[in-house]
């Protein structure tokens, strides 16, 4: 009985793993521009100010923090 209940355990914790992974991921992708005009439009629009770079992307918001919180809203 205590095997299941650990598989199960183990299981629902690769679940959350996964689903975190999945979501950031997808909010970083949401949120890349080619151009820094593109990502302060966005950010315009998301509600936060400012932009930043990463690599060579431009990203809306002041940092990635921040941009995050406001995609998942």
């Amino acid at each position: 009985m205590t095997f299941v209940f650990r598989k199960i355990k183990i299981l629902t914790f690769f679940i959350f793993i996964f689903l975190n992974f999945n979501s950031y991921s997808h909010a970083h992708m949401k949120g890349t521009y080619s151009s820094e005009q593109d990502a302060l439009k966005k950010s315009l629009e998301l509600g936060c100010q400012g932009t930043h770079k990463n690599k060579e992307k431009w990203l809306p918001c002041e940092d990635e923090k921040e941009l995050h919180k406001y995609l998942r809203m």
